[in-house]
C-alpha cells in the first residue's frame, strides 16, 4: 500500500511540474486556444478596405512573426521587420470551462450553467466590441493597422507564426480573429529608459502626451475601463498610442469635465504609483509635474 501510494504522489508530481514546465516554453500558444465557434455580429465589421491598404495589408502578411508574449486577451508575435505585431485572442479565457459542460442539465446545475456562458459570452462581446471601437474611431490612436473578427473566406493567406519554442505553426487567418498593430514600447518601459539617462525633460514631455492621449479619447466619448496606464498606453516613436483597447467603451458623458476628471486623476495616480515604486529618485520631480499637469486639466487643484 506505501508503494502504490508513494507512486501515486510521485505520478501527481510529475504531472503538476510537468504541466508547470509546458506553460513556462509554451505560455500555453496553440491553435485551439486561438479559435472558437462564436456567433459572428454584423456589428462587428469593418468598411471595405481600399487598394492601398490591401497592398500594405498583403505586404505585411507575407512576413513570418515571432513570439514576443502574452497579455491577458492575446497572443502577440512581431513582424520580420519589427514594425508590426499581431496579435491573436485568447479564447481559453474566453470560453465557458470544460467543467460545466459536464454539468447534469437539471436544476440548479443547468441555470447555473446558462449563467456561465452568458458571463462567458458578454465578456467576449465586450473584447470585440472594444477593438472594434477602436478600429472605427480611434485607429490612429491606437495605432490598429487592420482587425479580422468575422470569419471570412478566401481573403487572408495562411500565416506561419514561430512560437516561444520555436516552432512554426501556419494558422489560416480567415478562421481566426486576430489584429495588427503598429508595435511601440510600452510607458513603463519609454520612461524607464528616459530616466536612466537622466533626461527628465522627455520624461516629462511623454508624461503629458500621454494625458492628451486620454483627452482625446474623452472628447470623443469613449473611456477605458482599464486603468493599466503603464502597460496599457505607450508610444511607437514620439507617438502616443493607447495598446490595449478591449475595454474602451462608447460613454458620451466622458466628454464633460466634470465626468472626465475623476478619471483623469485616476489615471494620474497609478502613473504616480508605479513611479514611486520603479522610479523613486526621480518620483519628487514627476511627480510635481503630473499634479500640474491635472491641475490645469481639471481647472482645480489635484494632489496626489
Amino acid at each position: 500500500m506505501k508503494k502504490i501510494i508513494i507512486c501515486l504522489l510521485l505520478l501527481t508530481l510529475a504531472t503538476f511540474v510537468g504541466g508547470r514546465l509546458y506553460y513556462f516554453l509554451t505560455d500555453d500558444f496553440r491553435i485551439g486556444n486561438i479559435s472558437s465557434d462564436y456567433a459572428p455580429k454584423a456589428e462587428w465589421e469593418i468598411p471595405a478596405l481600399t487598394l492601398p491598404e490591401k497592398s500594405a495589408l498583403a505586404s505585411i502578411l507575407q512576413q513570418k512573426f515571432t513570439y514576443i508574449g502574452k497579455g491577458v486577451q492575446s497572443y502577440a508575435f512581431s513582424s520580420e521587420d519589427g514594425q508590426y505585431v499581431i496579435k491573436f485572442f485568447k479564447f481559453k479565457h474566453l470560453k465557458p470551462s470544460p467543467v460545466i459542460a459536464w454539468l447534469p442539465a437539471w436544476a440548479p446545475f443547468d441555470s447555473f450553467r446558462r449563467k456561465k456562458k452568458e458571463h462567458v459570452k458578454k465578456k467576449l462581446d465586450g473584447v470585440f466590441e472594444g477593438y472594434h471601437l477602436a478600429y472605427m474611431q480611434h485607429r490612429p490612436e491606437s495605432g490598429l493597422v487592420f482587425l479580422h473578427i468575422n470569419p471570412t473566406k478566401d481573403l487572408y493567406p495562411t500565416l506561419t507564426v514561430i512560437d516561444k519554442m520555436g516552432r512554426n505553426h501556419p494558422i489560416e487567418l480567415d478562421k481566426v480573429p486576430f489584429l495588427i498593430q503598429l508595435k511601440a514600447k510600452t510607458m513603463r518601459i519609454v520612461l524607464h529608459e528616459l530616466l536612466e539617462e537622466r533626461d527628465l525633460k522627455q520624461a516629462k514631455a511623454r508624461i503629458s502626451e500621454i494625458f492628451k492621449l486620454y483627452l482625446s479619447e474623452y472628447n470623443k466619448g469613449i473611456y477605458d475601463h482599464d486603468h493599466g496606464i503603464m502597460h496599457n498606453a505607450g508610444f511607437v516613436g514620439m507617438t502616443p498610442i493607447h495598446l490595449d483597447v478591449g475595454k474602451l467603451r462608447k460613454e458620451e458623458s466622458m466628454r464633460t469635465l466634470a465626468t472626465y476628471s475623476h478619471d483623469i486623476g485616476l489615471v494620474a495616480r497609478r502613473m504616480a504609483k508605479w513611479l514611486k515604486a520603479n522610479e523613486l529618485n526621480d518620483y519628487p520631480e514627476l511627480s510635481k509635474h503630473i499634479e500640474e499637469e491635472i491641475s490645469n486639466t481639471t481647472q482645480k487643484p489635484f494632489i496626489l
